[in-house]
């Protein structure tokens, strides 16, 4: 039999192949790479905007369920005090003058709502779209200034409550007389927007918080008669 030779081009090919290795793969181009950027930032910039939309309806439907849990403790402790609601808070002090309206602390010393831990937050309502301060309560009659007993608290209602369209409207102080009974509110997810800082909110309907985006409160109002209504 014939002993077949070793082939000395196809071994130098074999070596060299080991020494230096199977030739590179192409990499991206830089105008492929910066195509590449380019798509992932439309994409982003199509799907940012619908996440914080997102969000902020989220937001806003946690604040509807919280106010909704609220305004039955509100119930609950006049249930436990012949009719009574508690004071209207209004702060004129430097270091408290931001928390005008505050909630009120007796629902949570009562054990109604949960207590929180200092001055301004008493009671641990704290509102989702104004950190560091809590929702915002109303109702026409008592109220503290500043801690103390002071005058009755007079809340603005529109004339065509509980539509609320009308831009004409009157200041009640008297429950008895008053269409409304008591309103909580959150500033909504632009606190300082031109809505959530009218002059007539929370009951005007210029200022509710109505489409992402927008400014504008976010409340929970009860009638003379009970009835609940939430603002859209």
């Amino acid at each position: 039999m014939r002993k077949l030779e070793p082939n000395p081009l196809k071994l130098q090919s074999v070596v060299v192949t080991r020494i230096i290795g199977p030739p590179p793969r192409a990499g991206f181009t830089l105008i492929e790479l910066l195509t590449t950027i380019a798509i992932i930032a439309v994409l982003a910039g199509l799907l940012l905007p619908a996440l914080a939309r997102a969000k902020e309806k989220a937001k806003v439907a946690k604040v509807q369920g919280e106010l909704y849990c609220v305004g039955l403790a509100l119930e609950m402790y006049a249930d436990d005090h012949e009719g009574e609601l508690p004071p209207v808070r209004v702060n004129c002090n430097s270091d408290l003058a931001a928390h005008w309206c505050q909630f009120p602390v007796e629902l949570a010393t009562a054990g109604y709502l949960p207590k929180g831990t200092n001055q301004v937050m008493a009671a641990n309502m704290e509102d989702v779209f104004n950190r560091g301060h809590t929702y915002k309560y109303a109702a026409p009659g008592k109220s503290l200034l500043n801690g103390s007993e002071g005058a009755r608290y007079s809340l603005w209602v529109p004339d065509d409550f509980p539509r609320s369209t009308s831009t004409n409207g009157a200041y009640y102080m008297d429950p008895k007389t008053s269409p409304v009974r008591w309103v909580i509110w959150s500033l909504g997810p632009r606190p300082n927007s031109a809505e959530s800082q009218h002059a007539h909110a929370p009951l005007a309907s210029q200022s509710w918080y109505r489409r992402t985006g927008g400014g504008g409160v976010i409340a929970r109002i009860s009638s003379r008669e009970g009835m609940p209504i939430q603002t859209p």
